[in-house]
């Protein structure tokens, strides 16, 4: 440890002695995050609301929403600041899936773009949208649907609101974040929209860089108590930098933690201020996605790699992704961290993140990846008589392109048939459950592009691998929901601070026994008399977290506390204190053995 310029309280933190153990300020944190409104000052508060207000609609508010309804009463917020993006909007992708009912066939003409509504700075909060024609025909008689999670859910059947002021009869769609789509009518008004059509597009918030989130981090890292001179027990990243969402690499991933790691043990080496950061690992989805046919086992296999490449007792990464409701209700796909954070702010120090009994997640319901739908494209091998490579299909999705003179395009109208797109003509049909397709006629090197529901779900081998890696995941406990699987930090798993609760046990005795000794500070005297109650009065705050008879529920089984003044003390008058803690273990299994009897005999 450096030489210190100033007189206080230096602690060290040891490893070694829990091998044989089973495998304040204290829930204060601060949440980072990214949106395009909103101060960048350090900022409190206790109420989403208050934070949709001051943030805007975005993963910052997202994520604080998740904490709250996880436990959180109070936390820090500090905005990364991202400057906005031009591309930040996909162009709308027509999916042209229903049976082509226009005068002109095909799918519908209508003209589509998408845009930015008023106000301007609430825009960015991620979407992946999809708009289904369900009735089709003019703005005046067509309906649709609405999905703003990519079809996890869909609103009721609504009709057009056209834009009368607009000469050409435009008609705009305004969604829940700032951003529109909007429509033009065809020239023949009726073939502007067919049933079962879909129009897709995404929308980004902007991405803080690297620069820009650990500035953040180092900002709520340097924050201190005005009163009590102590900071935040954790920070919790909700944001993932540019780099990693663009390019979903190790090198970045692991850079990126180490940049997180460092603001921890340099504020430990500088000021003695113990703290640690919560982030998420990359989503197996992202919404730009660098592989859309990313695997289960993919992603895993990448978390596994980035896991084996850097160890810190001072970094929790959470792998948890779920479907969780948002501030406005909102059914959204995204990673657990928020969660976690709240947990931990909720939690007693020695209480584990993944108690069944009493750590819930209101706003979960199901986890991620659950038999997610996959795109395929190009398929080829396709026959007049055959079955798909992969299956259950989704209705609407098949469509079968063939080279034919000229081309024809095979669509799927929903409703087992498929359709010349030109015409309207069936030519053949498709089972949705197996894949099994059929033509009236034998096409032409014909591909097919589809989607299909997976098998792929978070399933009990994939758990344990994450597990194994100490990330946090996520189980299903029949009777209970989803909870949190483990406590884990990045920790080595030889290290006694592999998990949360000894972190923050060890952290909170740190902070108090410094406390306890701020009286002291330039105090003279070292008889036998003041090293006793000198001793008593660093003992007090060990004390109160020490089980008793009466409460058995405290973050310390047994301490011992030793004080040496220094061979130099009358030099330096520096006293030596080591305490030595004894955590609170945690029931992880139980090992049970059952036998049947022809009769139970009693005694």
């Amino acid at each position: 440890m450096p030489i210190k310029d100033l007189p206080g309280y230096y602690p060290t933190i040891k490893e070694g002695g829990l091998g044989v153990l089973p495998p304040s300020l204290a829930g204060l944190f601060c949440l980072i995050g990214t949106s395009e409104q909103g101060t960048t000052d350090t900022k409190f508060t206790g109420d989403a609301g208050d934070v949709l207000d001051e943030y805007g609609y975005g993963t910052l508010t997202e994520h604080a929403y998740d904490a709250f309804c996880a436990g959180a009463s109070q936390i820090g917020i500090v905005r990364a600041t991202a400057a906005k993006v031009e591309t930040d909007i996909t162009v709308p992708e027509h999916k042209i899936y229903g049976k082509p009912t226009g005068e002109g066939g095909g799918g519908g003409k209508a003209v589509v773009a998408t845009g930015y509504a008023s106000p301007h700075t609430q825009v960015g909060y991620n979407r992946r949208y999809r708009l289904r024609i369900v009735k089709g025909g003019s703005l005046t008689t067509a309906t649709y649907q609405v999905s703003a999670n990519n079809g996890l859910t869909w609103s009721a059947e609504k009709a057009f609101a056209i834009t009368t002021a607009e000469p050409t009869k435009k008609s705009m769609i305004e969604m829940d974040n700032g951003t529109y789509i909007e429509f033009t009518e065809d020239t023949i008004p009726a073939d502007s929209f067919v049933a079962g059509d879909e129009y897709r597009w995404w929308c980004y918030e902007p991405r803080a860089t690297e620069n820009e989130i650990i500035t953040a981090c180092e900002k709520a890292a340097a924050w201190k108590d005005p009163t009590s001179g102590m900071g935040f027990e954790y920070v919790y990243v909700s944001n993932l930098s540019a780099q990693i969402w663009n390019t979903r690499d190790q090198t970045n991933i692991t850079s990126f933690w180490t940049a997180l790691i460092t603001i921890a043990e340099n504020l430990w080496t500088d000021e003695q201020r113990p703290i640690f950061f919560i982030c998420n690992a990359p989503s197996m989805l992202p919404l730009k996605d660098a592989d859309a046919l990313e695997e289960v086992d993919d992603w895993i296999d990448l978390l596994v790699a980035c896991a084996g490449a850097k160890n810190s007792a001072r970094l929790v990464v959470n792998a948890a992704q779920a479907s969780l409701t948002d501030v406005r209700g909102s059914l959204q796909l995204r990673m657990a961290g928020g969660s976690a954070a709240g947990l931990v702010s909720k939690a007693d120090l020695h209480h584990s993140i993944g108690w069944v009994r009493y750590m819930s997640i209101a706003n979960s319901l199901a986890i991620y990846p659950s038999k997610p739908i996959f795109a395929i494209t190009g398929e080829d091998s396709i026959l007049q008589d055959g079955f798909l490579a992969k299956a259950p299909v989704v209705p609407w999705s098949v469509k079968i392109t063939t080279t034919d003179e000229p081309v024809v395009i095979h669509v799927d109208g929903g409703d087992g048939v498929l359709y010349d797109q030109a015409t309207g003509t069936a030519t053949g049909t498709i089972e949705y459950a197996t894949g099994h397709y059929y033509f009236l006629v034998a096409p032409t090197v014909p591909t097919a592009d589809y989607e299909y529901i997976t098998n792929a779900e978070m399933g009990p081998s994939n758990v344990a691998r994450l597990n194994d890696a100490r990330y946090l995941s996520f189980r299903h406990f029949i009777g209970y929901g989803i909870r949190f699987t483990d406590d884990w930090t990045r920790a080595s798993p030889t290290s006694d601070y592999y998990c949360i609760r000894n972190r923050r046990i060890m952290d909170e005795s740190v902070r108090m026994v410094g406390v306890a000794n701020m009286p002291y500070v330039n105090s003279p005297g070292i008889t036998e008399k003041d090293m006793a109650a000198y001793k008593a009065d660093l003992s007090r705050p060990l004390e109160a977290m020490k089980i008793t008879e009466e409460d058995t529920d405290k973050p310390i089984m047994d301490y011992v506390l030793t004080l040496r003044p220094d061979a130099n003390i009358w030099s330096n008058g520096i006293m030596h204190c080591k305490v030595e803690i004894v955590p609170t273990p945690t029931k992880k299994k139980l090992e049970a053995t059952f036998q049947l009897r022809t009769k139970v005999e009693q005694g």
